[in-house]
Protein backbone atom coordinates (compact mmCIF):
# COMPACT_ATOMS: atom_id res chain seq x y z
CA UNK A 1 0.00 0.00 0.00
CA UNK A 2 1.84 3.22 -1.58
CA UNK A 3 -0.48 5.71 1.04
CA UNK A 4 0.86 3.43 4.31
CA UNK A 5 4.43 3.58 3.19
CA UNK A 6 4.16 7.57 2.36
CA UNK A 7 2.50 7.84 5.85
CA UNK A 8 5.57 5.45 7.44
CA UNK A 9 8.26 7.99 6.09
CA UNK A 10 6.52 10.91 6.88
CA UNK A 11 6.39 9.38 10.32
CA UNK A 12 10.10 8.93 10.45
CA UNK A 13 10.65 12.31 9.52
CA UNK A 14 8.29 13.75 11.94
CA UNK A 15 9.73 12.05 14.89
CA UNK A 16 13.12 13.26 13.81
CA UNK A 17 12.29 17.03 13.20
CA UNK A 18 9.42 17.77 15.65
CA UNK A 19 6.95 20.32 14.72
CA UNK A 20 9.18 23.21 14.37
CA UNK A 21 11.07 24.44 11.41
CA UNK A 22 14.47 22.67 11.15
CA UNK A 23 17.72 23.16 8.76
CA UNK A 24 18.81 20.04 7.08
CA UNK A 25 19.68 18.36 3.70
CA UNK A 26 18.82 16.05 1.05
CA UNK A 27 21.34 13.43 2.47
CA UNK A 28 20.23 13.62 6.01
CA UNK A 29 16.49 13.38 5.06
CA UNK A 30 17.62 10.41 2.94
CA UNK A 31 18.80 8.99 6.04
CA UNK A 32 16.00 9.67 8.08
CA UNK A 33 13.32 7.88 5.69
CA UNK A 34 15.08 4.98 4.66
CA UNK A 35 15.52 5.87 0.80
CA UNK A 36 17.87 7.30 -1.83
CA UNK A 37 18.79 10.80 -2.17
CA UNK A 38 17.02 11.01 -5.44
CA UNK A 39 13.44 8.79 -4.14
CA UNK A 40 14.27 11.63 -1.07
CA UNK A 41 13.27 14.26 -3.08
CA UNK A 42 10.48 13.02 -4.78
CA UNK A 43 9.37 12.06 -1.29
CA UNK A 44 9.77 15.59 -0.17
CA UNK A 45 8.04 17.13 -3.52
CA UNK A 46 5.20 14.55 -2.58
CA UNK A 47 4.63 15.48 0.95
CA UNK A 48 4.76 19.28 0.26
CA UNK A 49 2.06 18.93 -2.36
CA UNK A 50 -0.04 16.79 -0.21
CA UNK A 51 0.25 19.71 2.67
CA UNK A 52 2.11 17.62 5.03
CA UNK A 53 4.92 19.80 5.15
CA UNK A 54 7.15 22.57 3.75
CA UNK A 55 10.27 22.56 1.92
CA UNK A 56 12.21 25.58 1.12
CA UNK A 57 15.68 24.70 -0.42
CA UNK A 58 18.63 27.82 -0.60
CA UNK A 59 20.71 28.13 -3.62
CA UNK A 60 24.06 27.08 -3.77
CA UNK A 61 25.94 23.71 -2.92
CA UNK A 62 26.36 23.02 0.98
CA UNK A 63 23.63 25.34 1.85
CA UNK A 64 21.18 23.98 4.31
CA UNK A 65 17.56 24.17 3.81
CA UNK A 66 14.26 24.32 5.57
CA UNK A 67 11.77 21.46 6.63
CA UNK A 68 9.03 22.22 8.54
CA UNK A 69 6.49 19.32 9.32
CA UNK A 70 2.74 20.87 8.65
CA UNK A 71 0.71 17.89 10.22
CA UNK A 72 0.52 15.37 13.12
CA UNK A 73 1.02 12.09 12.43
CA UNK A 74 -1.83 11.08 13.90
CA UNK A 75 -3.92 13.46 12.00
CA UNK A 76 -2.70 11.68 8.94
CA UNK A 77 -2.63 8.09 10.55
CA UNK A 78 -5.95 7.65 11.85
CA UNK A 79 -8.30 7.73 8.66
CA UNK A 80 -6.12 5.03 7.06
CA UNK A 81 -6.15 3.18 10.33
CA UNK A 82 -10.12 2.93 10.25
CA UNK A 83 -9.99 2.31 6.58
CA UNK A 84 -7.54 -0.87 7.11
CA UNK A 85 -9.48 -1.77 10.02
CA UNK A 86 -12.24 -1.55 8.13
CA UNK A 87 -11.08 -4.24 6.00
CA UNK A 88 -9.77 -6.48 8.51
CA UNK A 89 -6.19 -5.52 7.80
CA UNK A 90 -4.92 -5.43 11.70
CA UNK A 91 -1.01 -5.71 10.69
CA UNK A 92 -1.01 -2.77 8.20
CA UNK A 93 -3.18 -1.12 11.37
CA UNK A 94 -0.25 -2.07 13.40
CA UNK A 95 2.24 -0.57 11.13
CA UNK A 96 0.98 3.03 11.20
CA UNK A 97 0.28 2.97 15.00
CA UNK A 98 4.22 2.21 15.21
CA UNK A 99 3.63 -1.09 16.48
CA UNK A 100 2.22 -0.24 19.36
CA UNK A 101 -0.95 -2.07 20.10
CA UNK A 102 -2.13 0.35 23.16
CA UNK A 103 -2.49 3.06 20.92
CA UNK A 104 -5.04 1.40 18.61
CA UNK A 105 -6.99 0.43 21.41
CA UNK A 106 -9.01 3.88 21.64
CA UNK A 107 -10.31 3.31 17.94
CA UNK A 108 -10.90 -0.32 17.56
CA UNK A 109 -13.51 -1.38 19.39
CA UNK A 110 -16.09 -1.04 16.17
CA UNK A 111 -14.78 -3.66 14.64
CA UNK A 112 -14.33 -6.24 17.18
CA UNK A 113 -17.02 -8.85 18.03
CA UNK A 114 -19.26 -10.53 15.64
CA UNK A 115 -19.26 -8.93 11.39
CA UNK A 116 -20.04 -10.17 8.38
CA UNK A 117 -17.14 -9.03 5.69
CA UNK A 118 -17.50 -9.83 2.22
CA UNK A 119 -20.50 -11.98 3.05
CA UNK A 120 -18.89 -14.48 6.13
CA UNK A 121 -19.33 -14.52 9.32
CA UNK A 122 -16.18 -13.33 11.19
CA UNK A 123 -15.75 -12.51 15.27
CA UNK A 124 -13.21 -10.88 16.35
CA UNK A 125 -11.27 -10.90 19.70
CA UNK A 126 -9.13 -8.38 21.10
CA UNK A 127 -6.30 -9.80 23.04
CA UNK A 128 -3.74 -8.21 25.62
CA UNK A 129 -0.71 -10.75 24.97
CA UNK A 130 1.20 -12.20 21.71
CA UNK A 131 -0.50 -16.20 20.98
CA UNK A 132 2.99 -18.32 20.56
CA UNK A 133 3.18 -21.71 19.53
CA UNK A 134 0.10 -23.67 18.78
CA UNK A 135 1.69 -26.78 18.87
CA UNK A 136 0.26 -29.21 21.49
CA UNK A 137 3.50 -30.17 22.82
CA UNK A 138 4.72 -26.09 24.04
CA UNK A 139 1.47 -24.99 25.32
CA UNK A 140 0.14 -25.12 28.73
CA UNK A 141 -1.75 -21.42 28.87
CA UNK A 142 -5.61 -21.48 28.81
CA UNK A 143 -6.20 -19.52 25.45
CA UNK A 144 -3.72 -21.32 23.45
CA UNK A 145 -4.79 -24.90 24.55
CA UNK A 146 -8.53 -23.69 23.47
CA UNK A 147 -7.38 -22.60 20.22
CA UNK A 148 -4.76 -25.79 19.39
CA UNK A 149 -7.87 -27.78 20.46
CA UNK A 150 -9.59 -26.12 17.30
CA UNK A 151 -7.12 -26.20 15.12
CA UNK A 152 -6.22 -29.85 15.84
CA UNK A 153 -8.12 -33.15 16.03
CA UNK A 154 -7.31 -35.92 17.92
CA UNK A 155 -8.51 -39.38 18.24
CA UNK A 156 -11.25 -38.00 20.43
CA UNK A 157 -12.54 -34.66 22.03
CA UNK A 158 -14.35 -33.63 25.11
CA UNK A 159 -17.26 -31.65 24.09
CA UNK A 160 -18.85 -28.61 26.91
CA UNK A 161 -21.53 -30.16 29.14
CA UNK A 162 -20.64 -34.13 28.12
CA UNK A 163 -18.85 -35.76 30.79
CA UNK A 164 -17.72 -38.53 28.22
CA UNK A 165 -15.49 -38.17 25.52
CA UNK A 166 -17.22 -38.11 21.79
CA UNK A 167 -15.22 -39.37 18.49
CA UNK A 168 -12.65 -37.06 16.92
CA UNK A 169 -10.46 -39.04 14.48
CA UNK A 170 -11.29 -42.24 16.15
CA UNK A 171 -15.00 -43.11 14.57
CA UNK A 172 -15.36 -45.31 17.78
CA UNK A 173 -13.59 -47.81 20.39
CA UNK A 174 -13.78 -50.54 21.94
CA UNK A 175 -11.28 -52.70 24.90
CA UNK A 176 -10.24 -56.26 26.05
CA UNK A 177 -7.83 -58.45 28.02
CA UNK A 178 -9.86 -56.36 31.21
CA UNK A 179 -8.79 -52.81 29.66
CA UNK A 180 -5.42 -53.29 28.92
CA UNK A 181 -5.98 -53.47 25.20
CA UNK A 182 -7.75 -50.61 23.06
CA UNK A 183 -9.01 -50.92 19.55
CA UNK A 184 -9.70 -47.18 17.74
CA UNK A 185 -11.11 -47.53 14.56
CA UNK A 186 -9.85 -44.62 12.78
CA UNK A 187 -12.13 -42.63 10.26
CA UNK A 188 -11.44 -42.98 6.60
CA UNK A 189 -11.87 -39.75 4.29
CA UNK A 190 -10.62 -37.10 7.00
CA UNK A 191 -8.22 -34.77 5.41
CA UNK A 192 -5.57 -32.13 6.91
CA UNK A 193 -5.92 -28.53 6.12
CA UNK A 194 -3.90 -28.65 3.40
CA UNK A 195 -6.19 -30.35 1.62
CA UNK A 196 -4.07 -33.95 2.14
CA UNK A 197 -5.78 -37.03 2.77
CA UNK A 198 -5.09 -38.19 6.29
CA UNK A 199 -3.34 -41.97 6.15
CA UNK A 200 -3.61 -44.55 9.20
CA UNK A 201 -0.29 -44.39 8.79
CA UNK A 202 0.28 -40.11 9.62
CA UNK A 203 -2.37 -40.88 12.86
CA UNK A 204 0.22 -43.75 14.21
CA UNK A 205 2.79 -41.86 12.93
CA UNK A 206 1.36 -38.71 15.14
CA UNK A 207 0.96 -41.44 17.87
CA UNK A 208 4.38 -42.54 18.23
CA UNK A 209 5.75 -38.47 18.24
CA UNK A 210 2.96 -37.84 20.88
CA UNK A 211 4.39 -40.42 22.50
CA UNK A 212 7.97 -39.60 22.79
CA UNK A 213 7.67 -36.48 23.62
CA UNK A 214 7.85 -36.04 27.50
CA UNK A 215 6.05 -32.76 27.38
CA UNK A 216 2.88 -34.13 25.99
CA UNK A 217 3.31 -37.94 27.24
CA UNK A 218 3.53 -37.56 31.33
CA UNK A 219 -0.08 -39.81 31.50
CA UNK A 220 0.40 -42.21 28.81
CA UNK A 221 3.91 -44.05 30.61
CA UNK A 222 1.83 -47.34 30.52
CA UNK A 223 1.09 -47.15 26.77
CA UNK A 224 3.33 -50.57 26.05
CA UNK A 225 2.48 -51.01 21.69
CA UNK A 226 1.40 -49.12 19.52
CA UNK A 227 0.42 -50.70 16.13
CA UNK A 228 -2.08 -50.88 12.97
CA UNK A 229 -3.55 -54.53 13.28
CA UNK A 230 -5.60 -54.20 10.33
CA UNK A 231 -6.55 -50.71 8.00
CA UNK A 232 -7.80 -48.19 9.71
CA UNK A 233 -7.32 -50.09 12.96
CA UNK A 234 -5.50 -48.85 15.61
CA UNK A 235 -4.24 -51.26 18.55
CA UNK A 236 -2.67 -49.85 21.85
CA UNK A 237 -1.33 -52.20 24.22
CA UNK A 238 -1.08 -51.32 28.25
CA UNK A 239 0.93 -52.48 30.97
CA UNK A 240 -1.89 -51.90 33.65
CA UNK A 241 -5.69 -51.76 33.19
CA UNK A 242 -6.84 -48.17 32.11
CA UNK A 243 -10.69 -47.30 31.92
CA UNK A 244 -9.58 -43.99 31.36
CA UNK A 245 -7.67 -44.27 28.03
CA UNK A 246 -10.24 -42.38 25.77
CA UNK A 247 -10.42 -39.67 28.18
CA UNK A 248 -6.37 -39.03 27.99
CA UNK A 249 -6.49 -38.81 24.28
CA UNK A 250 -8.95 -35.79 24.29
CA UNK A 251 -6.45 -33.64 26.09
CA UNK A 252 -4.98 -30.74 24.34
CA UNK A 253 -1.51 -32.30 24.40
CA UNK A 254 -2.95 -35.40 22.57
CA UNK A 255 -4.03 -33.84 19.77
CA UNK A 256 -2.69 -34.61 16.20
CA UNK A 257 -0.66 -32.21 14.23
CA UNK A 258 0.45 -33.19 10.72
CA UNK A 259 3.79 -35.84 11.33
CA UNK A 260 5.73 -33.40 8.89
CA UNK A 261 4.40 -29.82 8.59
CA UNK A 262 3.55 -29.13 12.59
CA UNK A 263 1.18 -26.15 12.07
CA UNK A 264 -0.86 -28.30 9.96
CA UNK A 265 -4.03 -29.89 11.43
CA UNK A 266 -7.04 -31.82 10.72
CA UNK A 267 -9.49 -29.83 13.22
CA UNK A 268 -12.61 -27.43 12.39
CA UNK A 269 -10.32 -24.18 11.99
CA UNK A 270 -7.10 -23.94 10.33
CA UNK A 271 -4.32 -21.22 10.90
CA UNK A 272 -4.56 -18.83 8.04
CA UNK A 273 -2.03 -15.97 9.77
CA UNK A 274 -0.35 -16.12 12.93
CA UNK A 275 1.91 -13.19 14.14
CA UNK A 276 2.94 -11.77 17.51
CA UNK A 277 0.06 -9.21 17.34
CA UNK A 278 -2.65 -11.03 14.99
CA UNK A 279 -3.85 -14.21 14.36
CA UNK A 280 -6.96 -15.59 12.17
CA UNK A 281 -8.27 -18.75 12.02
CA UNK A 282 -10.84 -19.73 8.96
CA UNK A 283 -12.62 -22.74 8.80
CA UNK A 284 -11.54 -25.18 7.10
CA UNK A 285 -13.43 -27.08 4.41
CA UNK A 286 -11.71 -30.42 4.41
CA UNK A 287 -13.39 -31.20 7.98
CA UNK A 288 -14.77 -34.40 8.54
CA UNK A 289 -17.51 -33.49 11.22
CA UNK A 290 -19.87 -30.99 11.27
CA UNK A 291 -19.05 -27.70 10.24
CA UNK A 292 -18.85 -24.60 12.24
CA UNK A 293 -20.91 -21.56 11.27
CA UNK A 294 -18.50 -19.00 11.48
CA UNK A 295 -16.00 -18.13 8.76
CA UNK A 296 -13.09 -17.47 10.63
CA UNK A 297 -12.13 -15.76 14.01
CA UNK A 298 -9.44 -13.20 14.56
CA UNK A 299 -7.41 -12.49 17.24
CA UNK A 300 -5.91 -8.56 17.67
CA UNK A 301 -3.69 -7.75 20.31
CA UNK A 302 -5.06 -4.30 21.48
CA UNK A 303 -2.99 -3.82 24.84
CA UNK A 304 -0.36 -4.97 26.43
CA UNK A 305 -1.29 -6.30 29.77
CA UNK A 306 -4.49 -7.37 31.29
CA UNK A 307 -5.34 -7.19 35.13
CA UNK A 308 -8.36 -9.71 34.64
CA UNK A 309 -6.61 -12.67 32.71
CA UNK A 310 -9.87 -15.15 33.05
CA UNK A 311 -12.35 -12.43 31.96
CA UNK A 312 -12.76 -11.92 27.91
CA UNK A 313 -14.35 -9.61 26.50
CA UNK A 314 -15.60 -9.74 22.88
CA UNK A 315 -16.39 -6.65 20.96
CA UNK A 316 -18.74 -3.94 23.04
CA UNK A 317 -20.22 -5.92 26.46
CA UNK A 318 -19.03 -4.54 29.06
CA UNK A 319 -22.06 -4.64 31.77
CA UNK A 320 -22.28 -7.96 34.02
CA UNK A 321 -25.55 -8.34 32.94
CA UNK A 322 -24.75 -8.93 29.07
CA UNK A 323 -22.09 -11.51 30.48
CA UNK A 324 -22.23 -15.22 30.72
CA UNK A 325 -20.14 -16.51 34.31
CA UNK A 326 -18.81 -19.24 35.24
CA UNK A 327 -16.49 -20.13 38.55
CA UNK A 328 -13.52 -22.15 37.77
CA UNK A 329 -13.51 -26.10 38.94
CA UNK A 330 -9.95 -25.33 38.82
CA UNK A 331 -7.94 -23.43 41.45
CA UNK A 332 -4.76 -21.39 42.66
CA UNK A 333 -2.94 -23.18 45.02
CA UNK A 334 -0.35 -22.76 48.12
CA UNK A 335 2.83 -25.96 48.24
CA UNK A 336 5.67 -25.81 50.58
CA UNK A 337 8.81 -27.16 49.87
CA UNK A 338 8.84 -30.47 51.98
CA UNK A 339 12.05 -29.70 53.49
CA UNK A 340 10.65 -27.25 56.34
CA UNK A 341 10.39 -28.18 59.16
CA UNK A 342 6.92 -28.62 60.25
CA UNK A 343 6.46 -25.67 62.25
CA UNK A 344 7.44 -23.14 59.94
CA UNK A 345 5.44 -24.88 56.94
CA UNK A 346 2.56 -24.76 59.42
CA UNK A 347 3.07 -21.09 60.06
CA UNK A 348 3.65 -20.15 56.30
CA UNK A 349 0.65 -21.96 55.55
CA UNK A 350 -1.56 -20.14 58.30
CA UNK A 351 0.06 -16.67 57.04
CA UNK A 352 -0.67 -16.92 53.56
CA UNK A 353 -4.25 -18.38 53.92
CA UNK A 354 -4.94 -15.29 56.35
CA UNK A 355 -3.49 -12.51 53.27
CA UNK A 356 -5.63 -14.67 50.99
CA UNK A 357 -8.60 -14.30 53.26
CA UNK A 358 -8.31 -10.91 54.56
CA UNK A 359 -6.34 -8.82 52.01
CA UNK A 360 -6.95 -9.88 48.65
CA UNK A 361 -10.22 -8.12 47.20
CA UNK A 362 -10.41 -9.12 43.51
CA UNK A 363 -13.84 -9.33 41.57
CA UNK A 364 -12.24 -11.90 39.22
CA UNK A 365 -11.60 -14.38 42.01
CA UNK A 366 -13.77 -16.40 44.54
CA UNK A 367 -11.71 -17.32 47.62
CA UNK A 368 -13.91 -20.15 48.89
CA UNK A 369 -12.13 -22.83 47.70
CA UNK A 370 -13.93 -26.60 46.80
CA UNK A 371 -11.65 -28.69 44.76
CA UNK A 372 -14.14 -30.74 44.31
CA UNK A 373 -18.23 -31.31 45.73
CA UNK A 374 -17.34 -31.79 49.26
CA UNK A 375 -13.54 -31.51 49.27
CA UNK A 376 -12.67 -27.95 51.18
CA UNK A 377 -10.17 -26.59 52.08
CA UNK A 378 -9.51 -28.02 55.80
CA UNK A 379 -9.32 -25.50 58.76
CA UNK A 380 -5.92 -26.07 60.36
CA UNK A 381 -5.26 -25.59 64.15
CA UNK A 382 -3.89 -22.28 65.11
CA UNK A 383 0.04 -22.41 64.86
CA UNK A 384 2.25 -20.38 67.39
CA UNK A 385 4.74 -18.03 66.16
CA UNK A 386 8.14 -18.93 64.99
CA UNK A 387 11.90 -18.31 64.01
CA UNK A 388 11.56 -16.69 60.54
CA UNK A 389 14.67 -17.79 58.46
CA UNK A 390 16.95 -14.94 57.19
CA UNK A 391 15.92 -15.65 53.67
CA UNK A 392 13.07 -18.02 51.84
CA UNK A 393 12.39 -18.64 47.85
CA UNK A 394 9.42 -18.16 46.53
CA UNK A 395 8.34 -19.10 42.99
CA UNK A 396 5.02 -17.72 41.49
CA UNK A 397 2.98 -18.17 38.49
CA UNK A 398 2.95 -14.75 36.77
CA UNK A 399 -1.61 -14.23 37.46
CA UNK A 400 -2.55 -10.75 38.56
CA UNK A 401 -3.92 -12.34 41.68
CA UNK A 402 -1.00 -15.07 42.59
CA UNK A 403 1.02 -11.94 42.59
CA UNK A 404 -0.74 -9.81 44.75
CA UNK A 405 -0.84 -12.54 47.04
CA UNK A 406 3.24 -12.70 46.91
CA UNK A 407 4.17 -8.92 46.96
CA UNK A 408 1.89 -8.27 50.47
CA UNK A 409 4.03 -11.73 52.29
CA UNK A 410 6.98 -10.49 50.93
CA UNK A 411 6.02 -6.88 52.94
CA UNK A 412 5.17 -8.98 55.61
CA UNK A 413 7.35 -11.00 56.59
CA UNK A 414 10.63 -8.01 55.27
CA UNK A 415 9.18 -6.56 58.33
CA UNK A 416 9.95 -9.37 60.40
CA UNK A 417 13.63 -9.89 59.25
CA UNK A 418 12.71 -12.22 56.82
CA UNK A 419 13.76 -11.85 52.84
CA UNK A 420 11.27 -12.83 50.57
CA UNK A 421 13.03 -13.18 47.10
CA UNK A 422 10.66 -14.00 44.36
CA UNK A 423 10.97 -15.35 41.02
CA UNK A 424 8.13 -15.15 38.69
CA UNK A 425 7.20 -18.10 36.30
CA UNK A 426 5.14 -18.31 33.04
CA UNK A 427 3.64 -21.52 32.43
CA UNK A 428 6.24 -22.29 30.24
CA UNK A 429 9.42 -21.24 32.30
CA UNK A 430 7.20 -23.57 35.22
CA UNK A 431 7.79 -27.23 33.53
CA UNK A 432 11.49 -26.17 32.53
CA UNK A 433 13.31 -29.18 34.45
CA UNK A 434 14.15 -28.24 38.23
CA UNK A 435 12.56 -24.82 37.73
CA UNK A 436 10.89 -25.59 41.25
CA UNK A 437 13.42 -27.70 43.40
CA UNK A 438 14.96 -25.05 45.54
CA UNK A 439 12.06 -22.98 45.68
CA UNK A 440 10.70 -23.08 49.73
CA UNK A 441 7.07 -21.52 48.40
CA UNK A 442 4.87 -22.32 45.49
CA UNK A 443 2.11 -20.05 44.56
CA UNK A 444 0.88 -21.70 41.35
CA UNK A 445 -2.26 -22.66 39.48
CA UNK A 446 -4.46 -25.38 38.32
CA UNK A 447 -6.56 -25.23 35.11
CA UNK A 448 -9.85 -27.63 35.10
CA UNK A 449 -10.86 -29.61 32.46
CA UNK A 450 -14.33 -30.86 31.32
CA UNK A 451 -14.56 -33.62 33.19
CA UNK A 452 -13.50 -32.42 37.35
CA UNK A 453 -12.41 -35.79 38.70
CA UNK A 454 -10.52 -37.11 36.03
CA UNK A 455 -8.70 -33.07 34.92
CA UNK A 456 -7.54 -33.68 39.07
CA UNK A 457 -5.67 -36.75 38.20
CA UNK A 458 -4.21 -35.63 35.26
CA UNK A 459 -2.93 -32.63 36.86
CA UNK A 460 -1.44 -34.66 40.24
CA UNK A 461 0.24 -36.98 37.77
CA UNK A 462 1.78 -33.18 35.71
CA UNK A 463 2.20 -30.95 37.86
CA UNK A 464 5.88 -30.62 38.76
CA UNK A 465 5.83 -28.70 41.90
CA UNK A 466 4.54 -32.02 43.80
CA UNK A 467 8.01 -33.58 43.63
CA UNK A 468 9.00 -30.08 45.53
CA UNK A 469 5.83 -30.72 47.90
CA UNK A 470 6.48 -34.48 48.67
CA UNK A 471 9.63 -35.46 46.92
CA UNK A 472 10.43 -36.84 44.33
CA UNK A 473 9.72 -40.16 45.24
CA UNK A 474 6.88 -40.15 47.68
CA UNK A 475 5.12 -38.21 44.39
CA UNK A 476 6.05 -41.33 42.04
CA UNK A 477 4.30 -43.85 44.39
CA UNK A 478 1.33 -41.88 44.88
CA UNK A 479 1.21 -41.41 40.09
CA UNK A 480 1.13 -45.40 40.89
CA UNK A 481 -1.71 -45.55 43.62
CA UNK A 482 -3.66 -42.65 41.44
CA UNK A 483 -3.00 -45.04 38.31
CA UNK A 484 -4.28 -48.30 40.03
CA UNK A 485 -7.71 -46.22 40.61
CA UNK A 486 -8.27 -46.16 36.66
CA UNK A 487 -9.26 -49.87 36.63
CA UNK A 488 -12.75 -48.45 36.29
CA UNK A 489 -14.36 -44.80 36.29
CA UNK A 490 -16.28 -46.03 39.29
CA UNK A 491 -13.08 -46.61 41.03
CA UNK A 492 -11.64 -43.67 40.05
CA UNK A 493 -14.37 -41.38 41.50
CA UNK A 494 -14.47 -43.73 44.37
CA UNK A 495 -11.08 -43.36 45.27
CA UNK A 496 -10.24 -39.90 44.25
CA UNK A 497 -11.66 -37.21 46.56
CA UNK A 498 -10.30 -39.49 49.43
CA UNK A 499 -6.56 -39.36 47.55
CA UNK A 500 -6.81 -35.67 47.34
CA UNK A 501 -8.79 -34.98 50.90
CA UNK A 502 -5.83 -36.51 52.67
CA UNK A 503 -2.89 -34.52 50.47
CA UNK A 504 -5.19 -31.20 51.67
CA UNK A 505 -5.32 -32.48 55.57
CA UNK A 506 -1.70 -33.36 55.47
CA UNK A 507 -0.75 -29.51 54.08
CA UNK A 508 0.80 -30.91 50.93
CA UNK A 509 -1.28 -28.19 49.19
CA UNK A 510 -3.50 -25.87 50.24
CA UNK A 511 -6.05 -24.14 47.51
CA UNK A 512 -6.55 -20.44 47.99
CA UNK A 513 -9.36 -19.46 45.15
CA UNK A 514 -11.18 -19.91 42.45
CA UNK A 515 -11.26 -18.17 39.16
CA UNK A 516 -14.47 -16.36 38.53
CA UNK A 517 -14.60 -16.48 34.35
CA UNK A 518 -17.03 -14.27 31.84
CA UNK A 519 -17.16 -13.70 28.53
CA UNK A 520 -18.80 -10.21 27.91
CA UNK A 521 -21.36 -10.27 25.47
CA UNK A 522 -20.31 -10.95 21.89
CA UNK A 523 -22.01 -7.72 19.92
CA UNK A 524 -24.29 -9.98 17.44
CA UNK A 525 -23.30 -13.15 18.33
CA UNK A 526 -25.01 -16.32 19.39
CA UNK A 527 -24.94 -20.07 20.26
CA UNK A 528 -22.70 -18.94 23.58
CA UNK A 529 -21.78 -22.33 25.49
CA UNK A 530 -18.76 -21.70 27.56
CA UNK A 531 -15.81 -24.71 27.87
CA UNK A 532 -14.48 -25.63 31.19
CA UNK A 533 -11.63 -23.01 30.80
CA UNK A 534 -14.22 -20.53 30.51
CA UNK A 535 -13.86 -19.91 26.51
CA UNK A 536 -16.40 -19.59 23.81
CA UNK A 537 -17.20 -23.02 22.15
CA UNK A 538 -16.00 -21.58 18.15
CA UNK A 539 -17.68 -24.53 16.97
CA UNK A 540 -20.98 -23.28 18.35
CA UNK A 541 -20.79 -19.58 17.53
CA UNK A 542 -23.04 -18.14 15.04
CA UNK A 543 -24.06 -15.08 13.89
CA UNK A 544 -27.27 -13.51 13.06
CA UNK A 545 -28.02 -12.13 8.89
CA UNK A 546 -26.24 -9.06 8.19
CA UNK A 547 -29.62 -7.77 6.55
CA UNK A 548 -32.86 -9.69 5.46
CA UNK A 549 -33.11 -9.54 1.89
CA UNK A 550 -36.00 -8.40 0.07
CA UNK A 551 -37.67 -9.06 -2.61
CA UNK A 552 -40.09 -6.87 -4.58
CA UNK A 553 -43.23 -8.50 -6.21
CA UNK A 554 -43.47 -9.10 -9.61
Amino acid sequence: MRQLQKIRQYQRLYQHYGAVPMPTTIAEVAEVALCSERHARTLLRQLAQSGWLSWNAQPGRGHRAILHCLTTTSELSAPLMHACLEKGDYQSALQLADGDPASLHHIITPFLGGKWLKHQPTLRIPWYRPLTSLHPALQRRRAEQHIICAVHAGLTRYAPGNPQPVADLAHHWDTRDDMRCWRFYLRSGAHWHNGQAISDEDILAALHQLLADPARNAGLAHVQQVSLVAPWCLEIALNAPDAMLAHRFAHHACRLPHPQQPTIGAGPFAIAHHHSHYLRLERQPWYFAAHPLLHAIEFWRTRSETEKPAWITVGKGENARESVTSTSGGFAWLMLNAGLSQPLAAWLRQEIQHINQEYIRRDDIDTRTEILPGIATPAFAETSDVTLPATLSLVCYRAPGLCDLASMLQTRLKKRGCDVTIRWKDREAWHAPDALAQADILLGDYLAGEVPEFALAEWFTEEPAWATALGKVPWQKAKQTLMTYCESEESLQTHLPTFFQHLLESGACTPLFHYRYRLNTLENVQGIVLTASGWLDFTRAWLPPAQERTTSAS
